[in-house]
């Protein structure tokens, strides 16, 4: 038991990893899309243990995740992982090793105005996506867009929570589990259109605990943050 307990996410990765390897290999997915998910599963550790660790390696992949969404028809996954996540990651690690605490960042909470207005943005621009990408769907025969609603949903979340990771806020875990959420739905449609995205929802359900786990640490770091303040 106390093995178990000392080596829980090793395990847990390499149960994660076998399972999207044997999944890959029955719906005979091309091996490249693999392997951001690969990547991943050693990013995403560091991540829920907030380690400044995490956003370095997580900037690196997120340019083979753009690749692979590109190839999958998830557009806006691919311009958030080239445009913001990629960037966003590089300076997130850069800005956490300036002000450090131990292995993670000083972190801090946003104001109650600056909610509402986030969560008021957030709306007003995800239903700005949907017609502007429902309206070029139709438009255009060429131009076929399965993954409009949840797409640009993950898009949004995943701007929102790159932003407050860079920033330290530790509201970003919130919008983290959102995101997590919504991904797997987002898996779920792609799975009906193509099972050998089943691959990605493994992971998808990998991520989620290591979000959970990011979600505890966090707070407890924020905790003895402000303890040390005090």
């Amino acid at each position: 038991m106390e093995f178990l307990k000392k080596h829980i996410k090793k395990i847990i990765i390499a149960i994660t990893g076998i399972s999207i390897l044997t999944a890959g290999i029955y719906f005979k997915q091309e091996f490249f899309l693999m392997i951001p998910l690969f990547v991943s599963l050693v990013v995403m550790f560091f991540q829920s243990e907030a380690n400044r660790l995490g956003p370095l390696l997580g900037g690196i992949n997120s340019l083979i995740y753009t690749a692979a969404y590109l190839y999958l028809g998830i557009y806006l996954s691919a311009a958030s992982a080239v445009l913001f996540s990629f960037p966003f990651q590089i300076i997130t690690f850069i800005r956490w090793s300036k002000n450090a605490y131990k292995k993670t960042a000083v972190f801090k909470k946003m104001t109650t105005k600056a909610r509402v207005l986030g969560a008021i943005g957030f709306f007003a621009a995800w239903a700005v996506l949907i017609v502007v990408f429902n309206y070029l769907d139709a438009a255009s025969e060429q131009f076929n867009y399965d993954y409009v609603v949840l797409d640009s949903a993950q898009f949004l979340l995943g701007l929102a929570v790159q932003t407050l990771t860079m920033l330290a806020y530790i509201e970003y875990t919130y919008l983290w589990l959102v995101q997590i959420i919504v991904g797997l739905f987002l898996n779920v449609q792609m799975i009906i259109i193509d099972p050998a995205q089943t691959t990605y929802f493994i992971y998808g359900i990998y991520a989620t605990y290591c979000v959970i786990l990011a979600f505890i640490n966090v707070q407890k770091f924020y905790k003895e943050q402000q303890a040390a303040a005090n």
